[in-house]
């Protein structure tokens, strides 16, 4: 006797669970960079291993120091990645040469700056240039923005769904999961991706809206995206 009660609820309930309509909601907001990490490398070959191992500290220390003369300060700028190795003939036995590799992470405040930073690097020892990553400081504020625009345009899509098909929603969402995403905003990588660090959920778009950057590299905007997935009772 008790199950044949539960029937009507169970079915009661089956209906309303049917009585729903799922919708994604995205938004993007641009901004322009305040930040650019530039990943730089230095690769030294020499006969002996100690040779090699001292030059390419010299340069280090010379980029480093090259940095610093360009306003980076002292926090922002890592060693990275450290890689010592012999290269051999084509027998497999005969060594060549020894080689030492070391990476350097910059971080500029000032993106409009990165060419000259670049520049001063390069002609300091800097024999590789891994990444160019294009942030913004303020990325949670602007992730913040973002999911609220998409929360705006979940609910619009899905009275404008609802209504398209005769029906209508009922109150506020009922379920609702939220994610960021978007393609990194660097350049280039080199040394098996060696930096490993966790990109900001930015993807990069150069053009014409650059914000007067200068130089020759369009900084263009970053895109910061959000998207979320509501579900609605409808009727």
């Amino acid at each position: 006797m008790k199950s044949l009660l539960l029937l009507p609820f169970l079915f009661s309930s089956l209906a309303a669970a049917q009585n729903l309509i799922s919708v994604n909601g995205e938004a993007e907001i641009k901004v322009i960079p305040d930040q650019v990490v530039l990943s730089l490398g230095v690769e030294v070959h020499a006969k002996l291993l100690d040779d090699a191992r001292r030059e390419n500290d010299k340069r280090v220390t010379a980029v480093c120091a090259a940095a610093q003369r360009k306003g980076i300060q002292e926090k922002d700028v890592q060693t990275d990645f450290i890689q010592l190795g012999m290269e051999y003939d084509n027998d497999g036995v005969t060594p060549r040469y020894f080689y030492t590799r070391k990476s350097i992470v910059l971080i500029l405040h000032d993106a409009n700056r990165m060419e000259e930073v670049l520049a001063a690097a390069v002609d300091a020892g800097a024999t590789h240039i891994h990444s160019v990553e294009f942030e913004t400081t303020r990325l949670r504020e602007y992730r913040d923005q973002a999911r609220a625009l998409a929360v705006k345009a979940a609910g619009e899509k899905a009275r404008d769904l609802a209504s398209a098909a005769g029906l209508a929603v009922i109150g506020g969402p009922v379920t609702i999961s939220s994610a960021q995403y978007g393609g990194g905003s660097w350049y280039g990588r080199g040394w098996y991706g060696s930096r490993g660090m966790a990109a900001q959920n930015v993807y990069m778009q150069t053009g014409s809206d650059s914000g007067g950057a200068q130089g020759t590299i369009a900084l263009g905007r970053i895109s910061v995206t959000a998207t979320v997935s509501m579900q609605f009772s409808i009727k």
